[in-house]
């Protein structure tokens, strides 16, 4: 028996094994705080998979600071109670344990400035008390509401890890962080004062051990020291972190660069100065990544978010012998990406927050023929599921590989891990009997004559070029796929990337880091491009991480043979030098073959980029839902 499904004891309560489902804020909770239905069906379906141990995300204990973010469910006020109840009931019928996550974003200005809010010097020492009153309150209501236990959010830079390093904490009173004791106060105080009033409820803490080299963040050391107050404060258990929005978020929710379980040895060095459990995070996705991190000692549990959301079924299809279907999150951040209302898409997971709309794959395929053109995340996720119905898909794809443009996307640097969804691809193919036709492609006539149950088109997008710029169609000019298709081959290049956007600064980031000089240009100001969401900031961080320019509010006037001559918001005028230059700007839907046969069939279906471009998880939605609802 693997030792990730042994079980645990914490505090007081045993979890029934060692996987636990980590806090993030999934804001799906309703607008006024209260816990949603919602919210209830997206952690439920963990403890129904069988997760031992769920916490949710950012839990608001203070109503009046400013802030926040939306959807974000409240601990401030006894209203909340019967919600929590709702919900710990909702779990406790699957024999898993909810914690709540105790919040407070101090410094981390979300939606309001810095002027809005208070650095920990900033607070006075009633205020300071009073803080932690707040902090008790939530506690008491979550023992009254039945919740199994609460998280101490001391990680990514939140308030209590503000109180706790020189980096965000100038006071030189007795809560400054010039000692440990001092360093740990706020929060040893705040947990002791709930132990007096909740017994040996259990406590536990997310504490980060690395501020990703910030100068006065949080250190291993530190991080080691502050843990050892914290048992004896009355914590019963720790999981170790890093990063956060005050120092960089790759470490709070790793990128591509980092390795899987790259937190873990921070959890082995806390683990040695405590006597409680440790839980480990870090991208730990693979179970052989797991088991040797028990059994060699350096935890007593795995803590997974984001692998969880791609694969919430990962208990059940490890205890059943299934992992041969496991889905492994790709660290790609579309689940970051802003989705009204409080939806987060995945690039593997299709009901992913969507869980109480979602219904159960009724199985009345009857072996059905449907015609699948388009061997990419969309057609792929359309025939798995259709599959599963008692559907008998066929996938026609032009190229000779299965994923689609997954093949350009894993080119640009720490972009590997989406490989690992076409690896999902195959072998759910295989698994299912999936008839897959490669390097064969198919036109309206081949189709009618295939006399189908259903057509569904993947067919794609093509890329936008615009022939109003003059010398768009020069020799020296590539589209992405081009350049993609041939990365390691660009090692001394001067290349421009037109268009700012994810795919221009992910091309740019690849040739810099690859020893090139590299540019990108973009009409559209800086900030309109990061609202985007977390991948475009990620790709940015990348691209200037590695030395490009970036040169937004650009206009391109003309392409040159030695460069690429743009316009300022200014009027003025400069060439920028370019031995490369590289079409980044858009994608257009490709809907010949739809606008063909729509017309003539009665079940005609496009998803994905076909129907409108955007990323992987909406091409997996999109597969999923047409395929559910045939």
């Amino acid at each position: 028996m693997y030792q990730i499904l042994t079980p645990i004891k914490v505090g007081p309560i045993t979890v029934k094994n060692r996987i636990a489902y980590l806090g993030m804020a999934k804001q799906l909770a309703d607008p006024g705080g209260f816990v949603s239905e919602r919210q209830i069906a997206y952690y439920t379906n963990f403890a129904k998979n069988g997760v031992g141990m769920i916490t949710t995300g950012g839990a608001i204990i203070d109503p009046d600071y400013p802030s926040q973010l939306p959807h974000q469910h409240g601990l401030y006020d006894d209203k909340f109670i019967p919600g929590m109840k709702k919900l710990a009931d909702s779990v406790h019928q699957y024999g898993a344990k909810i914690f709540m996550q105790l919040w407070h974003a101090g410094l981390a200005a979300y939606g309001c400035t810095r002027e809005q809010v208070k650095a920990p010097e900033e607070w006075t020492v009633d205020e300071i008390h009073n803080l932690q009153r707040l902090y008790v309150e939530a506690i008491v209501r979550c023992q009254k509401a039945g919740v199994d236990g609460v998280e101490w959010h001391m990680a990514h830079n939140y308030l209590p890890e503000q109180f706790a390093v020189p980096a965000f904490n100038k006071r030189t009173d007795e809560y400054g962080a010039d000692t440990i004791e001092n360093a740990a106060r706020f929060s040893v105080e705040a947990i002791k004062k709930a132990r007096e009033l909740v017994g040996d409820y259990p406590i536990t803490a997310k504490i980060n051990a690395w501020d990703m080299g910030i100068e006065g963040g949080m250190t291993p050391d530190w991080c080691t020291q502050l843990c050892v107050e914290l048992e004896k404060a009355g914590v019963d258990l720790i999981t170790v972190s890093a990063g956060g929005g005050l120092s960089d978020i790759r470490g709070m929710s790793g990128d591509g660069t980092k390795t899987e379980g790259w937190k873990i040895p921070y959890a082995e060095t806390v683990k040695k100065a405590v006597s409680i459990p440790v839980m480990a995070s870090g991208s730990i996705r693979h179970v052989i990544v797991m088991e040797e991190a028990l059994r060699t000692g350096k935890c007593d549990m795995i803590g997974m978010g984001r692998g969880l959301k791609a694969e919430p079924e990962f208990v059940k299809k490890v205890m059943e012998g299934r992992e041969d279907e496991l889905r492994y999150c790709l660290n790609c951040y579309s689940c970051s990406v802003p989705n009204a209302p409080s939806h987060k898409h995945c690039s593997l997971n299709p009901t992913c927050t969507r869980e109480i709309e979602d219904k159960p794959l009724v199985i009345d395929g009857d072996g059905r023929k449907v015609v699948i053109v388009g061997a990419g995340p969309a057609g792929v996720s359309a025939a798995i599921t259709l599959a599963k119905r008692g559907f008998k898909p066929e996938i026609f794809e032009k190229s000779g590989f299965i994923g689609g443009s997954i093949r350009y996307a894993t080119a640009p640097y720490a972009k590997w891990r989406l490989n690992w969804a076409v690896d999902y691809y195959h072998r759910m193919i295989n698994k299912l009997g999936i008839k897959v036709h490669l390097s064969t492609e198919v036109n309206a006539a081949d189709i009618k004559a295939m006399d189908a149950y259903a057509v569904i088109l993947a067919t794609g997008s093509t890329p936008i070029r615009p022939a109003s710029i003059p010398g768009i169609f020069g020799k020296n000019v590539y589209m992405a796929k081009e350049i993609l298709e041939a990365v390691p081959a660009y090692t001394d290049e001067t290349v421009v990337a037109i268009g700012g956007g994810m795919v221009g600064l992910e091309i740019a980031s690849t040739f810099a880091h690859q020893g090139c000089k590299a540019t990108v240009v973009e009409m559209q100001p800086f900030m309109q491009i990061l609202s985007a969401g977390a991948p475009n900031v990620i790709a940015s961080m990348h691209a200037k991480e590695t030395g490009c320019v970036l040169k937004y509010e650009h206009k391109v006037i003309e392409i040159k043979e030695d460069g690429v001559l743009v316009e300022a918001a200014d009027g003025k005028q400069e060439l920028i030098p370019a031995t490369k230059v590289v079409i980044c700007m858009g994608f257009k839907s490709d809907t010949a073959l739809y606008d063909e046969l729509s017309k003539e069939l009665p079940r005609v279906y496009k998803i994905g980029d076909a129907d409108f471009v955007d990323n992987i998880a909406y091409a997996n939605r999109t597969g999923y839902v047409i395929a559910r609802d045939l």
